[in-house]
């Protein structure tokens, strides 16, 4: 039986329970990894988003991508992507939110983003005051679920959140009940 995918991935988003890390609660982060795959001994090939997505995408170090390896680049369709081959095997593959980017991948021949087929549609309403994207990602997964031909059909599902590279605006945390002194014992623990 092909097992499903469903991969997370987050620009700058380290703190994460399931990581041992103590001043910040990821129930549902935490959940999925326990029920799957927690990376405990990943390495990147490059500290930029495109260029490490890239060779994700294709198990190619950045020095091999040519222009795909520069932070804003261009996307050439020379080599084969794991979603475009998982899809090619009967696997429903689609994203939701931030996939292969920040760059260029329509003027290379590619269909849709290199990660998948989009499934961006459905929004919500952020919260006053903060950059929060309005892409809902619960909702976009439900709406890829059911697009799929059948319940048993395989799936791989690239989910990109926006929220942890992006402005933050002053006084944002507490506008939600959050405590500055609270903030200053993490910010201490993180040092430690």
């Amino acid at each position: 039986m092909k097992k499903n995918i469903l991969f997370a991935i987050a620009d700058d988003a380290s703190h994460m329970s399931a990581y041992g890390h103590k001043f910040l609660k990821t129930p549902n982060f935490d959940k999925v990894a326990n029920n799957g795959v927690l990376f405990t001994n990943a390495f990147t090939t490059n500290l930029k988003c495109a260029p490490s997505r890239a060779s994700i995408l294709t198990g190619r170090h950045t020095w091999q991508l040519e222009d795909a390896c520069n932070h804003w680049n261009n996307f050439p369709k020379n080599w084969a992507v794991y979603p475009e081959t998982l899809e090619q095997n009967g696997y429903h593959v689609g994203i939701t939110g931030k996939g292969w980017a920040p760059g260029d991948w329509k003027s290379f021949g590619w269909e849709h983003n290199p990660a998948g087929l989009e499934y961006s549609s459905k929004k919500l309403e952020a919260p006053d005051g903060s950059a929060i994207s309005s892409c809902d990602y619960t909702a976009n997964f439900v709406d890829f679920l059911q697009k799929r031909a059948s319940s048993d059909q395989p799936f791989c599902f690239w989910y990109g959140c926006f929220e942890p590279h992006r402005p933050y605006k002053f006084g944002e945390g507490k506008r939600v009940g959050k405590n500055i002194e609270d903030a200053e014992l993490m910010r201490k623990e993180i040092m430690c």
